[in-house]
């Protein structure tokens, strides 16, 4: 798709949120002047009007899902589920039933839908970014959320109730369900994992602490005062809705690239499992309530909620165990990498020797060592001869081939665990030999010049019967002191090395600091 195109659907889809957000204000705008000019104002009316303000607000939830990430939909989503639901109800209410009170307290089929509208709520509040991903968990809350409807259902329709206690039971079950999403939203708004999150749990937060009010004082007016529909109070029914709408519409949207929150405290994961729990105590009191008339359905369904409970236990212990497991095997792997790069910093790529780093750290471990025991130190400083004509004649694979069989050598001359071979660079080598006097390190030293010969590999541009040869510089020191640089034995060989160079090569030369 073109820059072109992706402008125009941005714009088109601003548009039609400027369109929502006007017939959000209109309709209300509308209600009002119907409710002052028409008298008396027909109840349906009034009430198709009522409902009209969430299914709008629902198309603004539905509006803002769309120019979301897909991981920040479930609570708009879920939330646009519920005010469409209610919308529904409002209307099935006006269709369905006869009274023409302002908040109906007769038990019908509008309440059960409007008791069904606060589900997907509950869903909203209860799912949270850890369990979300969890399907099984998913699917056991909404078993949960299943079977209170049906407990619901027994309790107002299948038990032997006067219309009078039916009523009074179904009021309070709804602002029960209705207390219990605004405590939820408060304890969600502690729980929050992204910027999105925080905005939509905060959203229906304010959302339900408006409608909650509403719904009592309504109730309240309706029962004690005979409250009738098709006055200016019918627009508090609007207020949640519209506020919820607008909100929806104007909250920014989320950016990809904002950091989210750092990993869950104790606390916030303590309030993440409160949430569903106060889920399960609700229907628990649901399902105590129908016991009494109908014990099988009401001992079926705290079996069943007992189970729904274990099974959803025992899946987040094995997600945390599956986890926890994860992050070991991450961890050793972690570990082996480590090891492996801590090795490779240490080892020279070629002759799989040790490198200069290595060598400095062992030299200055050793030299300490070797003041505080009053131990000796030697050091061979070893140079292949001619070795730019090796690689000029031979090549430089030649020259590197070379350089692995000088390297293996070594190593087999130096075999105890804290003798040190390294490569420097180049062409040149060195042996760390700590608790070794000069004559030791000499006598080393005449042995590797042997096996080197032995081997008697062949460079054109040596004069030595065009072979290979190396030579040898040999420091040592008698009794290291500390506080004095241990360089100064590399020096020390350094300078044997040079005595060896400039009195013709492919020998040993040795020097001492004593």
């Amino acid at each position: 798709m073109s820059d072109t195109a992706i402008a125009v659907s941005a714009s088109g889809r601003t548009q039609f949120a400027k369109l929502v957000d006007l017939a959000l204000w209109a309709v209300v705008g509308f209600h009002a002047v119907v409710l002052i000019a028409v008298r008396p104002t027909p109840v349906p009316v009034s009430r198709y009007l009522t409902a009209a303000v969430p299914i709008l607000a629902g198309i603004a939830c539905i509006w803002r899902v769309l120019r979301l990430p897909a991981r920040e939909r479930p609570v708009w989503l879920w939330s646009s589920a519920g005010v469409f639901l209610w919308a529904i109800a409002h209307i099935a209410e006006t269709v369905f039933s006869n009274s023409t009170a302002a908040s109906n307290l007769t038990v019908d089929a509008s309440d059960f839908i409007y008791l069904a509208g606060t589900f997907p709520l509950l869903v909203a509040l209860s799912t949270t970014r850890e369990t979300e991903s969890l399907r099984a968990v998913f699917a056991l809350n909404l078993g949960q959320l299943a079977l209170a409807l049906v407990l619901s259902y027994a309790l107002l329709y299948r038990m032997s109730l006067t219309p009078h206690a039916a009523s009074t039971i179904m009021g309070i079950i709804y602002v029960s369900a209705c207390v219990l999403l605004a405590v939820m939203s408060v304890l969600r708004m502690f729980t929050w994992a992204s910027h999105e999150e925080r905005q939509s749990v905060r959203w229906l937060c304010i959302v339900l602490w408006t409608y909650l009010p509403v719904e009592i004082a309504m109730d309240y007016a309706t029962a004690r005062w005979n409250l009738q529909a098709g006055t200016m109070l019918d627009l508090l029914w609007s207020v949640p809705f519209l506020l919820g709408g607008w909100r929806a519409i104007h909250l920014p949207l989320a950016v990809e690239d904002r950091p989210e929150r750092s990993a869950p405290t104790r606390g916030r994961l303590l309030v993440e499992a409160l949430c569903p729990m106060l889920i399960t105590a609700g229907i628990f009191v649901l399902a105590a309530s129908v016991t009494g008339q109908h014990p099988l359905l009401g001992l079926s369904a705290l079996f069943v909620l007992l189970a729904i409970q274990g099974v959803q236990a025992a899946l987040v212990q094995l997600n945390y165990l599956a986890g926890r497991n994860l992050l070991l095997e991450r961890e050793h792997e972690l570990r082996e990498i480590n090891a492996t790069l801590r090795q490779m910093s240490m080892e020279d790529p070629l002759t799989h020797i040790a490198n200069r780093r290595r060598f400095e750290t062992a030299l200055q471990i050793s030299w300490r060592r070797g003041s505080r025991k009053t131990q000796p130190i030697a050091l061979l400083m070893i140079d292949v001869d001619f070795f730019k004509g090796v690689n000029d004649a031979h090549g430089h694979t030649y020259g590197d081939e070379c350089l692995v069989s000088i390297a293996r050598i070594l190593r087999e001359h130096a075999r105890r665990p804290d003798d040190i071979v390294a490569r420097l660079g180049g062409e040149e080598f060195v042996i760390l030999l700590p608790d070794t006097q000069l004559a030791g390190a000499d006598a080393v030293a005449a042995r590797i010049q042997q096996a080197v010969r032995s081997l008697a590999v062949e460079n054109k541009a040596s004069p030595f019967e065009q072979k290979l040869t190396i030579s040898i510089g040999v420091g040592a020191v008698n009794q290291p002191t500390n506080g004095v640089d241990p360089t100064v034995l590399v020096d020390c060989a350094d300078q044997a090395m040079y005595d060896a160079k400039h009195t013709g090569r492919n020998r040993t030369c040795a020097r001492s600091l004593d």
